[in-house]
């Protein structure tokens, strides 16, 4: 048996890459040096632009600081309609309701903080009902004197309920 021997090369030869490899590196070099001039032509442009929105804001909210005092002469009377002791009156108007049996629905209440009155409209399945709500209403907590100023029966409903007002003097806590 003659056998064949066997060579191995591990020493890997050294690859030229030619004129090839150079073209390749050179536009990959020139393609980076682009880009960063783009990018830097871009951040300066960026730069600009802020200072520009900057200079448009500052002459915006110098114009702003009147504006601004106006819509607080104008929230005026909103924060007062605000702070009205809101919770107590409708407390006291479901309180009313339940004690009636549930059997009236408050349709609006309208307050007049400059005069201390508030006008509620209701609906009632009856008269009576309506009487003993507007009853119950006068040993409210949150209002005084409540008087019915007016009623109508809705016959244009099926069930032909009772439509009412009455006004009130509001016992306000301000």
């Amino acid at each position: 048996m003659n056998a064949q021997p066997i060579l191995l090369d591990f020493k890997v030869r050294p690859r030229h890459g030619g004129i090839a490899g150079a073209i390749i590196l050179t536009l990959g070099a020139a393609g980076a040096v682009f880009t960063g001039a783009q990018f830097r032509a871009s951040r300066l442009t960026l730069s600009g632009l802020d200072l520009r929105l900057e200079a448009i804001e500052s002459t915006h909210n110098a114009g702003m600081g009147s504006a601004m005092a106006g819509a607080a002469e104008e929230a005026g009377p909103v924060v007062t309609e605000l702070s009205a002791p809101w919770s107590l009156l409708l407390q006291e108007l479901e309180a009313a309701s339940q004690d009636v049996g549930g059997a009236v629905a408050v349709l609006a209440v309208e307050p007049d903080r400059e005069k201390g009155r508030v006008r509620i409209v209701a609906e009632a399945r009856d008269l009576p009902t309506a009487l003993a709500y507007i009853e119950r209403l006068q040993k409210s907590n949150a209002l005084r004197f409540p008087m019915l100023d007016s009623h109508e029966v809705r016959t244009e409903d099926h069930d032909q309920p009772v439509r009412f007002q009455l006004s009130a003097e509001w016992k306000s806590n301000s």
